[in-house]
């Protein structure tokens, strides 16, 4: 008898809109978090970030259906990407606060701040805690080594590129309360537009090539409802009208920087859709006619006794 294997291509369902909120509100945060002290931007920006984390736990925790298990999500840090991502996010959490605190007027009584030993540890542990809180989405994602489209190294890449663009985008929004304006960060916004367009068009090339369910995902993410979100939505609004914009019209900066963060969220949803696995495969005999098997359920039973009489003790 001729058997052979059959798989088919299935599109992931569980990972949409929810946990796409949740990847973008948190590396959005972390990243955030990173411009605060690489551009010196005012303490409101890093409160900011931590509530935006803060707001993705949440997300998350409406995801998981039963928030009373969620510690598991820490059990297993030596060999889960969550795991680590759920201590990196508490630690942020924690340092962040505390580096923080001293800005709020009501807690100025705090014997650290930025000018002291113990506030420039506080705000150095946040900044390690906020990269890694930026950074694990990606890891995250591309350990899914069922799904081809995401299990590569150039996505972490890609996810970290687009935490940077929609944290300076968040600074462009509120480029009101930032001293001296946002011309410092517009230079890095429109660098990284260049350098997310172009890593998007290397992931997707690679993808095709690589064939199988990669480039079904690449396939979907091309056509129908999702084609549409992806070109438009991550494309056009995300990358092409908030490079427009920053180049020839200075004065729509908060216009750029919510056209950014549209682009960056609906990235991450289209990616976590266009995800392809093949499904359990099947053995279908070839050329078999089952309606050829006459035998009855009394013949086989007669044929089972035969067997277990041979194989019964004292019979050789």
């Amino acid at each position: 008898m001729i058997e052979r294997f059959t798989a088919e291509q299935s599109a992931q369902r569980e990972w949409a809109w929810l946990l796409a909120l949740y990847l973008f509100l948190g590396s959005l945060g972390g990243c955030l978090f990173l411009l605060v002290r690489l551009f010196g931007l005012p303490p409101s920006f890093a409160v900011a970030s931590i509530g935006l984390v803060v707001l993705g736990g949440i997300v998350v925790l409406i995801k998981l259906g039963s928030p009373q298990r969620a510690w598991r999500a820490m059990s297993r840090p030596t060999t889960s990407w969550i795991s680590r991502g759920v201590l990196c996010v508490a630690g942020f959490i924690v340092f962040g606060c505390l580096s923080v605190a001293p800005s709020i007027a009501a807690l100025a009584w705090l014997p650290w701040n930025d000018g002291t030993a113990l506030g420039i540890a506080f705000a150095w542990v946040a900044a390690l805690f906020a990269l890694l809180t930026t950074i694990y989405p990606g890891f995250v994602v591309s350990s899914a080594r069922a799904i081809s489209f995401w299990n590569t190294p150039l996505l972490p890449l890609l996810f970290f590129g687009y935490a940077g663009l929609a944290a300076t985008g968040a600074v462009l929004i509120g480029s009101s309360s930032v001293p001296g304006g946002v011309a410092r960060v517009v230079p890095w916004t429109e660098a990284l537009i260049v350098v997310n367009a172009a890593l998007s068009a290397i992931y997707l090339l690679v993808m095709k090539r690589t064939g199988g369910s990669a480039r079904e995902s690449v396939h979907r993410l091309n056509q129908g409802s999702l084609g549409a979100v992806y070109w438009i939505g991550v494309v056009l609004v995300g990358l092409i009208l908030p490079l427009a914009a920053l180049l020839w019209l200075t004065t729509a900066a908060v216009l750029a920087g919510a056209c950014i963060q549209i682009g960056a969220l609906l990235f991450r949803y289209c990616v976590l859709r266009a995800g392809v696995y093949y499904a359990p495969a099947t053995l279908t005999p070839v050329g078999m006619d089952f309606s050829t098997l006459t035998r009855t359920s009394a013949d086989f039973a007669h044929e089972y006794a035969g067997m277990a009489g041979n194989s019964a003790p004292g019979r050789r």
